[in-house]
């Protein structure tokens, strides 16, 4: 499964020991690491780049860059999360959908997040927590989750039914209406229409990044794959059709999705 993994430090000597952890299991493939940056709090809302790698964060600032300045550079749900730890939107979310979707997993993080704290967020394949945990606690890491593909579904999902349904209600009352209400009702139901073509553009809007970035992750797979021995390309080619699966998936038309 893929998820948003945000694990915390006390210090840079603890995060340090638990990145190279983390490498250690992407090169043994028991872990896929797609994106990852390392970042340290300096004050609220401020961070600083220790380390950065993966196809969503390459044109990123440079070490010690200032996080709040990043507007766009970093793609993906890494750079979402980043930009919402910061106050600066930025990656694969609308920042209303970011905003209200992730509150609760942002709390989370902040709690643990004081300043001079340290930060590891990944954008990584895991077949369970126990990995990353079980290694992670060995330098007091603590750990947020989120699989965030699932959480957009969801929420669209909930958004178009809660709109449709509003929308027959209104079309309802309009059957048995007055002559008096209708134009009011009317108005009402152009809005909603409205809404909900506003809805469909984000949902392929966000899509199409989507598509590009899983795109982006099989080609970092491909040159992973070239690089290892022929028990690790047996386990990396899975990796690859799954993305490969994924990738279809996003590109199937967003009206079969809302029925």
């Amino acid at each position: 499964m893929e998820n948003i993994v945000i694990s915390s430090f006390r210090n840079l000597q603890d995060a340090t020991l638990g990145l190279n952890k983390l490498k250690d299991l992407d090169q043994l493939n028991d872990i896929t690491i797609y994106n990852m940056v390392m970042i340290r709090k300096t004050a609220e809302d401020r961070f600083e780049f220790l380390y950065q790698e993966g196809p969503d964060t390459r044109d990123s600032p440079a070490e010690g860059a200032l996080a709040g300045s990043l507007i766009g550079a970093i793609g993906g749900p890494i750079g979402m999360v980043v930009g919402m730890l910061t106050g600066v939107m930025a990656g694969s979310a609308e920042e209303d959908d970011s905003e209200e979707m992730s509150r609760e997993l942002l709390d989370n993080v902040n709690k643990q997040l004081g300043i001079g704290s340290v930060a590891i967020v990944l954008d990584v394949e895991e077949e369970g927590e126990f990995m990353i945990n079980s290694y992670l606690s060995l330098f007091n890491g603590v750990i947020v989750r989120r699989d965030i593909a699932d959480q957009f579904a969801k929420y669209d999902q909930e958004q178009w039914t809660e709109l449709q349904e509003e929308l027959d209600t209104e079309e309802g009352r309009l059957k048995e209406a007055g002559e008096k209400d209708k134009a009011v009702i009317e108005a009402k139901i152009v809005q909603l229409k409205t809404e909900r073509e506003e809805r469909i553009r984000k949902i392929r809007e966000r899509n199409a990044r989507t598509k590009e970035q899983v795109q982006n992750k099989i080609k970092a797979l491909d040159e992973k794959w070239k690089a290892s021995d022929q028990q690790l390309k047996i386990r990396i080619a899975a990796q690859r059709e799954k993305l490969r699966q994924k990738l279809e998936k996003v590109g199937e038309d967003i009206g079969s999705a809302f029925v």
